[in-house]
C-alpha cells in the first residue's frame, strides 16, 4: 500500500512538473517564419494615431503594450487600438521597474493596469510586459495571479533612445530580423513612425509573416 501511495504521488510531481515552473510559461520567441511587432508605453496622442494608420494600410495587427496611468487619460487611443484589430496588453500602471519595488507593490502595478484596460474595454488583457524587461520569479507569479502570461522580445533596435532617424532604425531592425521574431518599439518616439512602413516592408521581402502574441500563445 505505501508503495502504491508512493509511486501515485511521483506519478502526480511527474505530469504537473516542479512547484515553482509555473502553468504559464513566459512568451520569448515566436514561431516560424512570422514576427510579432509589439509597441510599449502607449498610449500617447500624436503618436499612437499614425501608427495605426499605417498598421491599417499596410494589414498588419499588432500588440500594445500599454501603461495604465496614460490609458485612463486616453481611453479613446486604447479603444482605437482594439477597434484596429490589435491586441492591448499590460505594461504595469506606473511604469516602474517591478524588480525594485516592495513585493506589495507588484501586484498592484498589474492589477491597477488590468482593472484600467476593463474599463476601457470591457475585458482584461491576457499578457503583460514587465517595464524594462525586468523580472523575477516573484514578479511572474503576480502577473500569474493576475492572469497575466508576461512576453518578452527577439529583437530590440533601441529606438526609445530616439538617437536613430528612421532609415537607420529601418537597417538595424531588418539586419537583425530572425524567425519567430518579437519586435520591441515604442510609442512616443518619431523616427519610429517613420520607419515602421519599411520595417514592414522589409519583412515582407524575406518572407516574413505578421502576428500578435495572441496568435503566439495559441
Amino acid at each position: 500500500m505505501k508503495r502504491r501511495i508512493v509511486l501515485w504521488v511521483f506519478l502526480v510531481c511527474l505530469l504537473l512538473g516542479p512547484a515553482d515552473a509555473g502553468a504559464r510559461p513566459l512568451i520569448e520567441r515566436g514561431k516560424g517564419r512570422t514576427v510579432a511587432i509589439t509597441f510599449d508605453d502607449g498610449p500617447r496622442p500624436g503618436y499612437v494615431e499614425p501608427l495605426l494608420d499605417i498598421l491599417r494600410e499596410k494589414g498588419v495587427r499588432a500588440t500594445f503594450f500599454v501603461v495604465g496611468r496614460y490609458a485612463v487619460l486616453y481611453p479613446e487611443l486604447v479603444r482605437a487600438m482594439a477597434d484596429g484589430g490589435h491586441v492591448v496588453a499590460n505594461h504595469t500602471y506606473y511604469h516602474n521597474n517591478l524588480t525594485a519595488l516592495p513585493r506589495e507593490n507588484v501586484y498592484r502595478e498589474w492589477r491597477l493596469c488590468s482593472e484600467a484596460i476593463e474599463s476601457i474595454l470591457g475585458e482584461k488583457p491576457r499578457f503583460a510586459r514587465p517595464p524594462g524587461g525586468q523580472y523575477n520569479a516573484f514578479v511572474v507569479d503576480q502577473a500569474a495571479a493576475e492572469g497575466l502570461r508576461i512576453v518578452l522580445w527577439t529583437n530590440n533596435p533601441g529606438d526609445y533612445n530616439d538617437s536613430l532617424g528612421a532609415p537607420e532604425l529601418t537597417g538595424k531592425v531588418l539586419a537583425k530580423a530572425a524567425p519567430g521574431d518579437i519586435l520591441l518599439l515604442h510609442v512616443g518616439v518619431g523616427p519610429t513612425i517613420g520607419a515602421l512602413p519599411g520595417i514592414i516592408d522589409g519583412y515582407r521581402r524575406k518572407g516574413f509573416s505578421f502576428v500578435t502574441v495572441e496568435d503566439i500563445a495559441r
